[in-house]
């Protein structure tokens, strides 16, 4: 089994309160050990992960919180075969955030898009996120889109009900749009998006498995009336240091999926949907 972890944080931002809610260790603050991350997909069979250059705001209109793309480039670069990019964004930022995903995309060959919406305190279905969609499209690469509720104590606006992301599947039907955090509370929005529309995927990451609800689980299993594919839809991720992959997968396999079912969620569904290049 071909395993990606599909959501990794190069450098959590560990200023925000969230951290403190959801009892993170601050000592992650100083990124991740590449090596020994690898050491831990290999005890797990993970073949692959997704670095996420993360941008926040320490709250809406708060001071920018950034990784570069520039400082996850060489991890990449060494790491070839085991990492692969997602280069996350200030929404706000028109034409120096249009510029920054082009070179991020075409020349250090990052694999998507990453947008924490919440900590903007804008809509994913207002207009300002068109251009950026576009971009998307002409480049070629998903974008991903925390859904759900604004993260715990973050006094953020509530800027991502899963629903609304189907006004840009609707206006860019070319476009990956793939929703992060599986959309909790609104995680039956989230399947609904994706049943209606075939160019909507979901990330079940940052919320633990044992979590996840038996809208989540039943899509995923295709236990839904008229859900034919839910199976080929869901990719897996911890959104470390959110979860450990050692927790995670446990608590996947607690959940008692088919063989064939996991195996998809757990990595094949990632390899087809973000084009990664994996040994079989």
């Amino acid at each position: 089994m071909r395993k990606i972890d599909v959501t990794v944080n190069f450098k959590p931002h560990t200023q925000l309160k969230l951290y403190d809610v959801l009892g993170i260790d601050r000592s992650t603050a100083r990124g991740i050990d590449p090596e020994a991350y690898i050491a831990e997909m290999d005890r797990h069979g993970v073949a692959m992960a997704g670095i996420v250059a993360n941008v926040v705001q320490n709250g809406v209109g708060g001071e920018l919180l950034a990784t570069h793309v520039d400082e996850v480039y060489p991890l990449l670069e060494r790491y070839p075969n085991r990492f692969f990019g997602w280069v996350g964004i200030n929404p706000l930022g028109g034409m120096e955030t249009l510029r920054y995903i082009e070179r991020a995309v075409t020349q250090l060959g990052f694999k998507g898009v990453h947008v924490y919406p919440h900590w903007f305190g804008v809509p994913i279905n207002d207009r300002i996120y068109w251009p950026i969609y576009a971009k998307c499209c002409e480049l070629g690469v998903p974008i991903t889109l925390q859904v759900g509720r604004q993260s715990p104590r973050s006094g953020a606006k509530l800027c991502a009900r899963p629903s609304w992301i189907e006004d840009a599947a609707f206006d860019f039907p070319e476009l990956t749009l793939i929703g992060l955090h599986i959309g909790v509370p609104y995680d039956h929005e989230m399947t609904a998006a994706v049943w209606s529309f075939d160019n909507v995927y979901i990330i079940a990451d940052a919320h633990p498995p044992r979590t996840w609800s038996p809208t989540i689980r039943d899509f995923i299993a295709q236990r839904n009336w008229g859900n034919q594919d839910g199976s080929d839809r869901v990719m897996w991720g911890t959104d470390w240091p959110v979860q450990t992959i050692g927790q995670s997968l446990a608590e996947v396999d607690a959940l008692g999926f088919e063989d064939e079912v996991k195996r998809k969620l757990l990595g094949e569904n990632a390899i087809r949907i973000l084009k990664l290049d994996v040994p079989a």
